[in-house]
């Protein structure tokens, strides 16, 4: 069922969406969004019915904007991996 309403944008930028659209998304306090404009829309989406495409296009434009390269990745994915080998080998370890 399709809902549409007229909001008002605050001072501060906010907006409330209308009680019965939260009710239908299932979206209470604290729930997370993901708004995106396509030419004169403004698409909000609830994050957790994102799929792993819209999340990879997400993650591209991110890296896009921010100047992150896939060799930036690659080795702080690697530094990570890293330290994650030597905190579990510790811990493998045990006291000495």
């Amino acid at each position: 069922m399709a809902t549409s309403d007229v909001v008002k944008i605050t001072s501060k930028g906010q907006m409330t969406l209308p009680a019965e659209v939260r009710k239908e998304l299932d979206l209470e306090e604290n729930s997370y969004v993901y708004v995106t404009r396509v030419g004169q829309l403004v698409i909000i989406k609830k994050v957790d019915e994102l799929t792993l495409d819209e999340i990879s296009v997400i993650l591209q434009s991110l890296a896009k904007e921010n100047s992150i390269t896939k060799e930036m990745l690659l080795r702080d994915v690697e530094i990570v991996r890293e330290r994650f080998m030597r905190e579990r080998h510790a811990k493998a370890s045990g006291p000495s």
